[in-house]
């Protein structure tokens, strides 16, 4: 993988866990101290933390490295809480279309 989609990856990876517990980006960089404009530069792709940062990082988060270095990023627990409740509260048949709709797009 190239620097560029690696860094926007990893950023929007380190978005979303951050996101998903609810921190500030603030509340996340005082926690990895690391100024908070050098963390929204790194979520944006346009810094890449060194391997020291990228560990703070995890450890504020409280995942592991490996979770944030990623070919494409995952939803974030509060994303995937949203997407199942719209999907409980569907009638069986629209369940039906929306599982026909996701086959097609996903072959």
């Amino acid at each position: 993988m190239r620097e560029g989609p690696f860094r926007r990856n990893f950023g929007r990876a380190v978005k979303a866990a951050r996101e998903g517990r609810g921190l500030t980006q603030r509340e996340l960089a005082e926690a990895a101290r690391i100024a908070d404009k050098y963390l929204s530069r790194i979520e944006v792709g346009m810094a890449t933390p060194s391997v020291y940062v990228a560990s703070r990082l995890a450890q504020a988060l409280g995942v592991s490295l490996d979770t944030l270095i990623v070919a494409s990023p995952k939803l974030a627990d509060h994303e995937l809480a949203s997407v199942l409740r719209l999907l409980h509260s569907l009638e069986p048949s629209q369940i039906e279309r929306v599982r026909r709709i996701l086959l097609e797009v996903l072959r």
